[in-house]
């Protein structure tokens, strides 16, 4: 079963912590991965373009423009629905490039836990949700599990 994440890069100007993401997206076992490139330059979307070549589960979706956050996860969501059927989503949203490479570390390491979480949530809820309801934010999920 693969779960998937969607990352939503703003910005990606820093060229040194390419490898560092390759390396780390490259750790993941059974997880699709969609990086959103949410700004309207091209050498963001060639950056994060050239991580998904060199991962063998990552694919990128560009916003073209900059659009909201919750935008720009959706887009990511309808691009990884129509893909993959997938029964876990979750999404993280960039703020700092150095922070994010945590959360995903910690993705990573805590992927399973995470699952079981989800399904859980799934579980207690009265009704069935719609695939973009049943989206989860993967640092919220860390903290509930630390």
């Amino acid at each position: 079963m693969y779960v998937g994440l969607i990352i939503v890069f703003n910005t990606f100007d820093n060229e040194r912590l390419k490898e560092d993401f390759i390396s780390v997206i490259n750790t993941m076992q059974h997880a699709k991965i969609c990086l959103v490139c949410n700004s309207n330059s091209d050498q963001d979307f060639e950056i994060l373009s050239e991580i998904a070549e060199q991962c063998h589960s990552a694919n990128v979706v560009n916003t073209k423009r900059k659009k909201s956050n919750t935008t720009a996860v959706r887009a990511g969501a309808r691009y990884m629905f129509n893909q993959f059927n997938l029964k876990h989503l979750g999404f993280i949203v960039d703020d700092d490039r150095w922070e994010l490479l945590e959360v995903i570390k910690d993705y990573a390491q805590h992927q399973e836990a995470i699952v079981a979480l989800n399904t859980l949530e799934k579980r207690k809820k009265a009704f069935k949700q719609t695939f973009f309801q049943s989206l989860f934010s993967v640092p919220d999920y860390l903290s509930k599990i630390a």
